[in-house]
């Protein structure tokens, strides 16, 4: 049986301090995840054809461009404590990542970085990121600029990790909250479920705006939304409990938005942030969602993606 691995997509030509400090943050944060899972690392570097220093085609230069990122790939390699597979490739980026996690036996999910650059407000610099996220049916961890920050993660401290699941207590957060559940379940960590309710607050303002609704009374729905949102979440954690998993509650400020309080709550000691994402097309700029975008721009830890499957 094929041994289980994490792909670990890393652009390590990038020689800037920004991108050595982004190599380096996905090296700590996969090692530590895969230690945990035990499982192995497939380091992969897919060399962009269209990055081709030479304006006329020369297959001698392409050989010796070839062997210079292959040596490279093999230097870092050994950054890792533990021998780790590596795979070059030469192609687009974003489509060779994806190949990859769609293969017989895919690995448990890709680890990749991006430097959050924000271009025409789109949610992600990298496209190879931006790619992977809309498209990929295998969790994706993402280790964003906040994180790439910091010169430890709390992922690979050696305590017991703290998964934060962000939750809209819906059918698209079913996947999220399963995946989170499994990986409680493989390395003994503790989960807390966050809910914020700001989102359908907002809604139900803005409602009230509408010229001709009739008036109703807010405090009262709005404690009736906090109510069924507590019932709900204390649901879901009493199910992870039953099963092992230890797990608590926490229901966000009503007036403050998921984009904000998410990427707040995950200031608080946690090893990872697990949430879904929908894979909307990016001409409505909602296929990610802003509580996702503004959690990889802003949150100091590792956040693992889960596609809804919608």
């Amino acid at each position: 049986m094929p041994k289980r691995s994490i792909l670990v997509a890393d652009d390590i030509e990038n020689r800037t301090d920004a991108g050595k400090k982004c190599s380096q943050a996905i090296r700590i944060a996969a090692f530590a995840f895969a230690e945990r899972l035990k499982v192995e690392i497939n380091l992969l570097y897919v060399e962009d054809i269209k990055t081709f220093p030479y304006v006329r085609f020369d297959s001698s230069r392409m050989k010796t461009w070839h062997n210079a990122h292959q040596k490279n790939l093999n230097e870092a390699c050994k950054q890792y404590s533990d021998p780790v597979r590596c795979s070059l490739l030469s192609g687009s980026p974003a489509e060779e990542v994806l190949k990859a996690l769609r293969t017989t036996v895919p690995p448990e999910l890709v680890v990749l970085g991006t430097r959050g650059k924000k271009v025409l407000q789109r949610l992600l610099v990298g496209s190879v990121a931006e790619e992977v996220l809309r498209h990929s049916r295998r969790p994706v961890m993402v280790i964003g600029p906040a994180a790439q920050k910091k010169s430890w993660f709390l992922a690979a401290d050696r305590r017991q990790p703290r998964i934060l699941v962000a939750t809209d207590l819906g059918n698209n957060s079913r996947a999220p909250e399963k995946y989170a559940f499994s990986l409680a379940k493989r390395t003994g960590a503790r989960v807390l479920l966050f809910h914020c309710p700001g989102d359908n607050v907002r809604v139900m303002m803005e409602s009230c705006m509408v010229p001709g609704m009739v008036p109703y009374d807010f405090d009262a729905t709005l404690a009736q939304i906090r109510e069924d949102a507590v019932k709900t979440l204390r649901e879901k954690a009493d199910f992870f409990k039953r099963h092992g998993v230890p797990c608590e509650y926490k229901l966000g400020e009503s007036m403050i938005s998921s984009a904000r309080s998410v990427p707040q709550e995950a200031e608080n000691n946690y090893s990872l942030v697990v949430m879904g994402t929908h894979g909307r097309n990016i001409l409505l700029n909602a296929y990610f969602g802003s509580t996702a975008r503004e959690t990889i721009l802003n949150a100091t830890i590792p956040l693992i993606v889960v596609h809804s499957g919608k």
